[in-house]
């Protein structure tokens, strides 16, 4: 094993014995722990690429134009934006988390069956997202771009809590 490797495992093993908590009424509250850590890291690499492409489809393909679907319904330019960066980002955020945060073991439910888990919870967030963009940029009239970024920003605890209890439970 060279030096690299060694360094590597230590800092591993440091991250993962590494728990950050406070005390609230007697009671640990754990902050951060290695799997919110690797949750933060690799939800934070999927959270760039979805509002890089929000931004790059936004102004690039739909340049701020509505887009008419098969000549059946016309979408708003930031709704298209959404849409088209959630397809990405869905399959992305899913190999993430359960190749790489949400371990599992030999009695968990099989790819497919988390993929579906995963499916339905991150419907959850798109209508969450939908619903709040529009207040956003409709209602308060502020620009697409940065309303997404607030969206994802407060939609992301929601997301963690329903992939750690449901998508990804060990007792499910």
């Amino acid at each position: 094993m060279n030096s690299n490797d060694s360094k590597l495992k230590s800092l591993k093993r440091y991250i993962s014995d590494t728990d950050v908590s406070i005390s609230v009424r007697n009671r640990k509250v754990n902050l951060l722990n290695y799997q919110k850590f690797k949750y933060v890291f690799f939800g934070g690499f999927n959270v760039l690429l979805n509002w890089t492409l929000f931004y790059l489809i936004f102004h690039y393909v739909t340049f701020k134009n509505n887009v008419e679907v098969l000549g059946l319904i016309t979408i708003s330019p930031y709704i298209f934006a959404l849409l088209t960066s959630f397809v990405v980002t869905f399959f992305t955020g899913f190999l993430f988390n359960f190749f790489f945060v949400f371990k599992q073991n030999e009695h968990a439910p099989k790819f497919g069956n988390r993929l579906l888990r995963y499916f339905a919870t991150n419907m959850g967030s798109l209508v969450l997202n939908y619903f709040l963009l529009k207040l956003f940029v409709e209602l308060l009239h502020w620009y697409p771009t940065p309303s997404q970024v607030l969206c994802t920003s407060l939609i992301t605890i929601y997301s963690y809590l329903a992939q750690r209890k449901f998508t990804f439970s060990k007792k499910f």
